[in-house]
């Protein structure tokens, strides 16, 4: 019989963040099982007011007069109020269709209403950015493809855009160096190598202005106007590895940009997100294990001073308000992301805009533990409360990357998991972010070895500190996670009492051949294209299968676009050429979704197909030993 699962609330998610010039709204977009709806923030209250603007139902939309916010919308808030929303058109398996649409919306009672819509010819992706000042010039930096990028301006007034410059290479980020004449970007080129660079959109030409070297990750993170003051970033390729950027700052009075010792020598991994509004204090984000803090660097007297707030996770954009408070996306465990204010000097506490349909009461909370593993502790989130250990059911689950981590904020897969009364430890093993590189570094070069080495001695930790009625834990992983998962699962196939894989890939090499040219140059600079990966039939989950003996859940998405789905297909084939029984053995699933999708387990059936398969599997496995 089929256990009923959890009756939750939608799982909701934010992103797509937004601050106008003047600092007066914010947006974002907000999801919930296939609803996305644009919300907006009223920021001139002592505390955020917030509202959501649904365009369902209303006319206009875009040019086929449909919906015109979805997950790959982008919205901006003008200072006046009013909202431009970009969106990439696609086709009709989901796939870009080379043409984009630009609206411009008010708000009315009802939620959105059109006032103007642009069509934008070759458009991959594209974002908005508007200048401060009275002028308020605002310009849409579309993609074009992998090779070429266009700046267009845009008036809400005219009824066409008006194209600026087309610049080869791919655009991103984006900060004024002015009130709308001069625009810094990070530029993309040939190798993938990030540039800092100019563009002047009066004499429509653009210059490289901060560059290192032709082998540094160099990026314009914040700047100024009032005073000129200038946040940068510098990564090596040894540093672009680890993900530890180098901050630099070029302060008023001009000269090369210097790097503060005080600001770069943490263990932390920093990032700068904002100035306050005179310029004189840098607002950075610092990682430390798995949660993350505020803090803010004093240009005058070279000091930094830390920002007490919750545990969770924070991200960019933030915004410095003239009357000293900061906004900033954060989430926690039983957190949905939401935009968070902070006051200075700290109060009593921040205050969290959120929307009653959040289901705050029903999200479970986690906690931070730390294991021991063979080579030193090991951090991990854990749900599941005190008795974690001696739940009927329990989870190993194993994060993406290699070079990442698990955070302290809300995932609903875990959610959902943990309200099916499942135990979700989530370590951050060796080859995770920010525990610094002694943690790290072991990976480099060395996929599924020291990192699968403690994913397995976890197993049997957990496993031997059980009640032997109990099952085994479930091993889950995602995208690389999910590679490690099935590595684990063949490598020691009687700790499991079953694997999911959600959009895995079989090899380093494997992934290296398949794999489009970004992923493909990851693997090449992390050295893992020319080892012996083929060569050692432990790495490579197509030759190392047949030994799996756990029941198994392979899931993917036909439109990934990281990992292609022709990964888990070859696995599926393998495994019907040894004999292995589709439905019995091994569940197979594709979905119709990119790999954020499946990775995130955005869809309700994926979801639930992955609750069921962790409660089912100890039972299942019993089942087959018994007939054995």
């Amino acid at each position: 019989m089929t256990e009923p699962l959890p009756d939750l609330p939608p799982v909701p998610s934010r992103f797509g963040f937004a601050f106008s010039a003047d600092g007066r709204w914010a947006t974002c977009l907000r999801s919930a099982q296939d609803s996305v709806v644009l919300e907006r923030w009223d920021l001139t209250w002592p505390r955020p007011t917030l509202r959501t603007l649904d365009d369902a139902g209303l006319p206009g939309g875009d040019e086929t007069g449909g919906r015109i916010v979805d997950r790959r919308s982008g919205a901006l808030p003008l200072n006046d109020g009013r909202v431009l929303v970009v969106r990439p058109a696609v086709g009709d398996r989901g796939e870009p269709a080379g043409h984009g649409t630009l609206v411009a919306a008010e708000a009315t009672p009802a939620g959105l209403r059109i006032t103007r819509s642009w069509a934008v010819p070759r458009m991959l992706a594209g974002f908005l950015l508007a200048a401060p000042g009275q002028a308020q010039t605002v310009v849409l930096v579309v993609v074009e493809n992998e090779r070429h990028s266009r700046i267009w301006r845009v008036s809400p007034s005219s009824p066409v855009l008006e194209p600026v410059l087309r610049i080869p290479g791919v655009l991103s980020g984006g900060v004024w160096a002015d009130e709308g004449r001069t625009l810094a970007l990070d530029h993309d080129g040939a190798g993938h190598r990030t540039e800092g660079i100019l563009v002047d959109l009066r004499e429509r030409a653009w210059r490289p202005f901060w560059s290192v070297s032709d082998t540094t990750s160099d990026r314009i993170a914040a700047y100024n106007p009032r005073s000129g003051a200038l946040a940068v970033t510098t990564t090596t390729p040894g540093a672009q590895q680890r993900g530890a950027p180098q901050i630099g700052l070029r302060l008023p009075g001009g000269g090369p940009a210097r790097f503060p010792e005080i600001l770069n020598r943490s263990a932390a991994y920093r990032t700068p997100l904002t100035f306050d509004a005179a310029g004189e204090h840098l607002l950075v984000r610092e990682i430390a294990g798995a949660t993350a803090r505020l803090a803010v660097y004093a240009t005058g007297n070279d000091r930094i001073t830390p920002v007490p707030g919750p545990a969770g996770m924070l991200w960019a954009p933030a915004h410095w308000a003239g009357d000293g408070r900061i906004h900033v996306r954060f989430s926690a465990p039983h957190q949905p992301p939401t935009l968070a204010t902070v006051r200075r000097p700290a109060r009593t506490g921040w205050d969290m805009a959120a929307h009653p349909s959040d289901g705050a009461a029903a999200w479970r909370h986690a906690e931070l533990v730390e294991l021991a593993g063979p080579a030193g502790p090991i951090e991990a989130i854990v749900y599941g409360g005190p008795g974690w250990r001696d739940r009927p059911r329990l989870v190993l689950a194993l994060h993406g990357g290699p070079l990442a981590a698990w955070h302290y904020e809300f995932e609903p897969l875990f959610q959902y998991l943990a309200a099916a009364g499942v135990s979700v430890v989530a370590p951050n093993y060796r080859g995770s972010t920010g525990y610094g590189d002694e943690h790290l570094r072991p990976v480099l070069g060395d996929w599924g070895g020291p990192d699968l080495n403690d994913v397995v001695h976890l197993g049997h930790a957990i496993a031997d500190g059980r009640d032997t009625a109990l099952p085994r834990p479930v091993v889950l992983g995602a995208s690389y996670g999910g590679f490690l998962a099935l590595l684990a699962a063949c490598r020691t196939p009687g700790l499991w009492s079953g694997c999911a894989a959600l959009a895995p890939f079989t090899s380093a090499s494997g992934l290296h051949r398949t794999a489009t040219g970004i992923v493909r140059d990851r693997v090449s600079r992390l050295g893992l294209c020319d080892v012996g990966d083929e060569q050692d039939a432990r790495r490579d989950v197509l030759r190392a299968c047949e030994a799996l003996a756990a029941p198994l859940l392979v899931a993917h998405g036909v439109r990934d676009e990281v990992i292609p789905v022709e990964q888990s297909r070859a696995l599926r084939r393998r495994l019907l050429e040894l004999g292995r029984t589709e439905g019995v053995d091994f569940d197979y699933l594709e979905t119709a979704d990119d790999h954020n999708g499946v990775v995130q387990a955005w869809s309700p059936v994926l979801r639930q197909a992955v609750v069921r398969f962790c409660l089912a599997a100890g039972r299942t496995l019993a089942l087959d030993n018994e007939r054995r």
